[in-house]
């Protein structure tokens, strides 16, 4: 019935004899409590497993993480399943601990398991990033915003911990059979799959999962029934070791604290626990690159060799210092190990598939391993229950070969992109650590201390797109959080900023465009024998020409020829362009106002939308139709929707954003008032020499202002996400005001009955033969890409909340609302009113795919 094939590494087994003497009595001392109270049922439970093919059974090798949560998953599904454990105790001490997040508690929490090991678990509540001294780079309690995002906190705890709350939860434990060391695999596409011991016990089954752990035997029989052995083997590889181990009795150290040692080719890590407990680990470069086959393991004279070689390693600094040496002596457990790295492609083949470190091993600086294993055994779960649907709607007793490569192929389809992005993102973390490229010293030295959530970042896209057991209830604490899962998000499915930057495109090409058509270099000469001459001619008097002001001769030179296009309006020597000019400049006040409340928002951290006074410096210089445009091609790129999948990555830092208007009021309004309404006509100048470098007055009086205000960003985040909001509304709404009012008075003005030439140009500037014509041309041009792009952009920013179901308005209503705002108030306090009101949809609006209260019955199943 079943192929025989040469065992992978011991001899070939003898021929199963299933009520041999030796069979009962490998069954009779059996530890487990119930074969202990009821040995004969057991024995005969067992027996009667083993020998009946007629059940729909799943084979799970391999009692790890994923064996486990696998087990207890298909418990819960009412699969027939056995798991076979070489080792005789499924929760062994090997001074392993391990990291315990938000993607993984989610499913031990939809088990059941996770209250009893959340409890022995110790929770971290600081994270410190050190030098090689011991010296602080940053400290985060970004823990505590993790379990506002998620509903779970940040948790680490001996894996032996995990093992035994996994196997505590799983009600008939005679399917978790002990001292089972599988040898051989033979596989029949048509019949089965089964499973030889080295004592000649034998279990056959539909499924085939190989739990068993980066040196998976499973996966190698898998590899050379697939015959992919040498193209896989490349897909594994270490290029670091790590001696871990749990110390106790260490003095001076605050529970919950994990530190981080960066070291130059070498790392530190410690996370303490209760009563001095000590879970620690240190790790080095290795000499090369090792490849799977060829992957060093290491004795005890290798871990004093390393001792020798790190003993040093700071931990802690002075008063308190700790080093390697130090936490070795109170050490009682410990393991000197490669940690492998790969990202494998054969996931299955016919029967046989492959969960947990077995087929996407990470390394374990990031401490996601355990967590994407858990997912990777629910989401086979998840395949498997509705395989088992389908036998029963079908009164089949086994799935078809068919069905079963199938859900395997979905199970991989849906698993390994995000599985291969975690992996990566635990690789870059080890490299960071050992600092051992460029980018990473630039990460530890540069990143790290200017912005300590980057590690928080990092966990919460890790977690966010996390995969759940669809048929079990859904914990409520995972449900009412401010950054709710959701499996369209997260590392593996991230928006291609390349496909938003094509899909942008004509914001770019308008500046380009606005670059052609507004071409400067004509009245070049123009504007400097203007200003030159030292007279301007206005309501036949000569005006002195300002030429020196700040007594910095190249800036002011420059700027006193820039000067030069404002003439016409500043003196009223044209009548239509002194009236576009007020219009246009008291327009543009919302957004410049965006521009700035665009730079303080989180979620534009470390981006290039935090230099807002940059791109308004250029646009003084060059126009705001030239730069608008592409600043809004980056802002458009850089802030997709899933930017703000937590609430509190749409909040402002209120210390600077409530700085915006009065800095603007200071900066921007009162020279602009100067410069076009004082009746002292050269002192006209005097304030326009003032107001041309108003982005670095506003920078300068946000700077000033916001010592006045407390930095409230660290409570806010967690606690009062939506606290800008009424100041975002007044800031933005007293700009459109202004806007609305300029507009309908330049509208108004009598000088163009139709309103068309008051706005849109006459012809492109340069082909004009006087400096007047040209400036009230460009600034035409100046005033359509700027304002036209802006709306191009509030355009592009309500088709992301349609495609994300945020939109409920509908799209004809929204481009309604535009339109006439663009006729009745104009576009600037257009612009204004579109932009608050899609910030009220961020701040209180969810994905259509977030897994939230609301959505939960209608698209996830229910709740408890």
């Amino acid at each position: 019935m079943f192929p025989a094939n040469q065992p992978l590494v011991s001899p070939q087994p003898r021929p199963l004899c299933l009520f041999s003497p030796r069979h009962i009595l490998s069954h009779l001392t059996c530890t487990e409590p119930y074969s202990c109270v009821f040995p004969l049922l057991s024995q005969l439970k067992q027996i009667i497993m083993a020998k009946d093919d007629r059940e729909f059974r799943i084979l799970i090798c391999g009692g790890g993480v994923a064996g486990l949560t696998l087990a207890n998953a298909l418990e819960q599904a009412s699969i027939p399943y056995l798991l076979l454990e070489r080792r005789p105790d499924l929760a062994p001490q090997v001074g392993a601990s391990i990291g315990i997040f938000s993607s993984g508690a989610r499913i031990l929490d939809q088990l059941g398991a996770w209250d009893r090991i959340e409890k022995e678990a110790e929770r971290i509540n600081l994270l410190t990033a050190r030098r090689a001294d011991g010296s602080v780079i940053c400290e985060d309690r970004s823990t505590e915003l993790i379990l506002a995002r998620t509903g779970y906190c940040t948790a680490w705890g001996e894996r032996q911990v995990l093992l035994r709350g996994l196997v505590d939860n799983i009600r008939d434990k005679s399917r978790l059979l002990t001292g089972r060391n599988v040898v051989e695999v033979r596989h029949d596409l048509d019949k089965g799959v089964r499973v030889v011991c080295d004592d000649g016990e034998e279990f056959e089954g539909d499924v085939l999962v190989g739990c068993d752990g980066v040196n998976s035997l499973v996966r190698g029989r898998m590899w050379e029934l697939a015959g992919v052995v040498e193209r896989e083997r490349e897909s594994l590889f270490a290029d670091h070791n790590t001696l871990f181990g749990i110390a106790y009795g260490v003095e001076g150290l605050t529970s919950g604290h994990l530190d981080t040692s960066y070291n130059i080719g070498r790392v530190g890590m410690t996370i303490v626990a209760d009563e001095g407990k000590v879970y620690w680990f240190a790790g080095e470069r290795l000499s090369r690159r090792y490849h799977h086959g060829e992957i060093p393991q290491f004795n005890e004279q290798e871990v004093q060799s390393f001792l020798a070689r790190n003993g040093d390693l700071i931990l802690r600094p002075d008063p308190n210092r700790l080093t390697l040496a130090d936490l070795w002596k109170k050490t009682v457990v410990h393991r000197l190990v490669s940690i492998e790295q790969g990202r494998f492609k054969l996931w299955h083949w016919g029967r046989i598939t492959c969960a947990g470190d077995s087929i996407h091993k990470s390394t374990p600086n990031l401490g996601v391993g355990g967590n994407i294993a858990i997912e990777s055994a629910a989401a086979l779960a998840n395949g498997i229950k509705k395989l088992a649907d389908k036998c029963a709607r079908t009164g089949q007793l086994h799935p078809s070969p068919d069905d079963i490569q199938k859900m395997l192929a979905e199970y991989q389809q849906e698993r390994e992109t995000r599985a291969a992005a975690v992996v990566d993102a635990s690789g870059f973390l080890t490299q960071a650590h050992c600092m051992q490229t460029a980018y990473s010293r630039f990460f530890v030295n540069w990143l790290l201390p200017n912005f300590g959530e980057l590690i928080a970042e990092l966990f919460h896209h890790v977690m966010i797109g996390a995969t759940k057991i669809d048929y079990l209830p859904l914990p409520k604490r995972s449900l009412m959080v401010t950054a709710p899962f959701n499996p369209t998000m997260g590392d593996g499915r991230r928006e291609s900023r390349f496909e938003r930057a094509l899909f942008a495109l004509p914001l770019f090409l308008m500046s380009c465009l606005a670059f052609w058509i507004m071409n400067v270099g004509m009245p070049e000469q123009w504007a400097k024998e203007q200003r030159d001459g030292g007279f301007i001619a206005v309501d036949n008097t000569l005006v002195p020409v300002l030429r020196s002001f700040y007594g910095w001769r190249s800036l002011d030179e420059t700027m006193a020829w820039v000067n030069m296009i404002f003439v016409p309006g500043m003196y009223g020597t044209s009548e239509e362009g002194r009236r576009h000019m007020i219009t246009f400049l008291f327009e543009g006040l919302p957004f410049f106002t965006i521009w700035l409340l665009e730079s303080t928002r989180r979620a534009n951290a470390l981006t290039i939308l935090q230099l807002p006074n940059l791109f308004l410096t250029l646009c003084q210089l060059m126009g705001v139709g030239i730069i608008g445009p592409f600043y809004l091609y980056l802002h458009y790129i850089l802030s997709p929707i899933e930017s703000f999948a937590a609430r509190d990555k749409r909040l402002t830092n209120t210390r600077w954003s409530y700085t915006i208007l009065p800095a603007i009021l200071l900066a921007y309004l009162t020279p602009l008032i100067g410069f076009l309404f004082s009746s002292d006509l050269p002192q006209r100048q005097s304030w326009l020499f003032i107001w041309q470098p108003f982005p670095i007055w506003t920078a300068l009086a946000m700077l000033t202002l916001s010592r006045l205000f407390s930095d409230t960003v660290n409570q806010d985040k967690i606690n009062n996400f939506t606290k800008d909001l009424p100041v975002l509304r007044i800031y933005i709404g007293l700009g459109s005001i202004i806007a609305a009012a300029a507009h309908i008075w330049g509208r108004n003005g009598g000088v163009d009955p139709a309103h068309w030439g008051l706005f849109f140009p006459g012809g492109i500037p340069r082909h004009y033969g006087d400096l007047t014509s040209f400036a009230v041309n460009f600034l035409k041009w100046d005033y359509l890409f700027g304002f036209g792009s802006h709306i191009v952009w509030v355009g592009y920013l309500f088709w992301d909340l349609r495609q994300a179901g945020m939109l409920r308005e509908g799209w004809g209503n929204v481009m309604g609302f535009v339109v006439a705002g663009l006729v009745t108030v104009g576009p600037g306090a257009t612009i204004g009113g579109a932009w608050v009101f899609r910030e009220g949809v961020l701040a209180k609006r969810w994905h259509k795919d977030a897994v939230t209260v609301e959505s939960v019955g209608r698209l996830h199943g229910g709740s408890k």
